[in-house]
């Protein structure tokens, strides 16, 4: 059965490939990714998939299913774009449109990758009478209001047995680890307007006021504990400098190890904020964006996405690819190359040149403590859920940068897309036919849980995220 999942997706690599690159040139920020869930909703519909849309309150939110009954096996897909790294598929920095969207995050890819297991499948699943369910979830705004936290809040993960998902990477290797739990929030405040030489004490400075938060941010970081983060920019300052800003914008990132540690940072943002108020006589209001818990890792799901790549084998890269990508890690600093083939060599990889990646890592059952975050933590909170990442871009570059953009958009970023789909159905095969692996999954869930409860830490009178951009 698992050799006509392959087929499947050889058989319609050409389709899978077009619509990645529609979503790619549609290139949508969260919340607005329109075309991009049409065009994937349209995709699934003709091959029998029944349409759920407007998850968790947000238009591009949706679920795919086909089947019925137990077991339930879902697979998770973004299709959200970045501002500002907008590119063609070339290895050096050349914007497609200046200043423009553009997914240098590769969730064209990873969208794509997981529809595509989702119809492969259902194609097994129909042509062998298997009993089951299996569902696509298509989960917007990643990036900025982590749509699948308001998905989880909607239960729609409730009934599922087992998550699968992936991402674009610079390497074939599962993800065995954790996450930062993150908060994603705007400060808005709020003063009075004067002429800044004229009558500057008629006036209250907003801008003060933000400037004032930053600084207080800045004192709080040697107190943090090392594994928390928080970032922000100024994303509204005023309008013109000899006028008194009556408005004025923050946005920040604030992160922890875990949702206990984190709701203790943002009461401290908080203060600072209420003390940055009352210093400069101005108020403000917190906007609340998004959340997303901390991943809960599985070995179980970990380790059958370790044997089935070892089993597939990763894919074969061409003189021009390799080509595209040497002429690309020289746009960046050397010292990125060198230090990501170093942390590669020194997980056992052994790679055949330094651009593109050739192998599989080798697995490692000690779960590590990721840097970044995800909503993908959320739906691991209520259903067991691992991910994988395939090489789909050149080593050591900088993720969330015009370069993604570029190798999304073309043979690496496909070749990556394409591994990952098989990788995905035939994982979601084993574990749709095999109750004891389900159970497995299901026991080292538990285990890795402690006892925990999941709390959705959306405030309950927010119905549906705001946009962000």
């Amino acid at each position: 059965m698992e050799i006509e999942i392959l087929d499947w997706v050889k058989e319609h690599k050409s389709e899978l490939i077009s619509v990645s690159d529609e979503i790619w040139g549609y290139a949508e920020l969260g919340l607005d990714e329109h075309r991009s869930a049409k065009l994937q909703i349209d995709y699934l519909e003709n091959h029998g998939f029944e349409i759920r849309s407007g998850i968790g309150g947000m238009e591009t939110a949706f679920v795919a299913s086909w089947g019925e009954g137990k077991p339930v096996i879902g697979f998770l897909g973004e299709y959200d774009a970045l501002p500002m790294v907008s590119n063609k598929p070339v290895p050096y920095k050349e914007p497609l449109i200046e200043g423009g969207t553009g997914h240098g995050c590769g969730h064209n890819l990873l969208g794509v990758a997981s529809m595509g297991a989702a119809v492969s499948l259902k194609h097994v699943m129909e042509q062998k009478d298997i009993p089951g369910t299996v569902r696509y979830y298509g989960c917007p705004a990643e990036e900025s209001s982590f749509g699948k936290t308001w998905m989880v809040r909607d239960g729609v993960f409730d009934d599922v047995d087992v998550t699968l998902t992936w991402h674009p990477g610079a390497t074939n290797s599962v993800r065995n680890e954790s996450s930062l739990a993150d908060f994603v929030l705007k400060f808005n405040f709020y003063g009075k307007t004067a002429h800044a030489s004229g009558g500057p004490w008629n006036g209250r400075s907003a801008l003060d006021g933000v400037e004032l938060m930053n600084s207080g941010v800045e004192r709080m970081r040697e107190h943090m504990r090392p594994e928390c983060r928080v970032h922000y920019v100024i994303s509204y300052g005023g309008g013109a400098p000899n006028v008194v800003p009556d408005y004025a914008q923050n946005f920040f990132d604030v992160r922890a190890k875990d949702i206990a540690e984190l709701k203790k940072m943002r009461q401290w943002v908080q203060d600072i904020a209420k003390g940055a108020a009352l210093m400069t006589q101005t108020r403000f209001e917190e906007l609340f964006l998004g959340c997303a818990a901390n991943v809960i890792p599985n070995r179980v799901i970990a380790q059958t996405f370790h044997s089935v790549m070892e089993e597939i084998g990763v894919p074969k890269w061409s003189e021009e690819e390799l080509e595209f990508a040497q002429t690309m890690q020289q746009q960046f600093e050397p010292e990125l190359v060198e230090q990501a083939v170093e942390s590669l060599e020194e997980s056992g990889a052994t790679l055949g040149q330094k651009h593109l990646c050739d192998t599989q890592v080798p697995y490692r059952d000690e779960i590590g403590e990721g840097t970044g975050s995800t909503d993908v933590g959320d739906v691991s909170w209520v259903v067991p859920t691992a991910q994988f990442s395939t090489a789909c871009h050149p080593i050591g570059i900088p993720g969330h940068s015009w370069a993604i953009t570029s190798c999304s958009g073309m043979s690496i970023g496909h070749k990556g897309m394409l591994y990952a789909a098989k990788i995905l159905g035939v994982a979601g095969y084993r574990f749709l036919t095999d109750p004891d692996l389900r159970q497995k999954a299901r026991e080292e869930w538990q285990i890795q849980l402690k006892g925990r409860q999941y709390e959705c830490l959306i405030p309950p009178e927010i119905k549906a995220p705001p946009k962000p951009f």
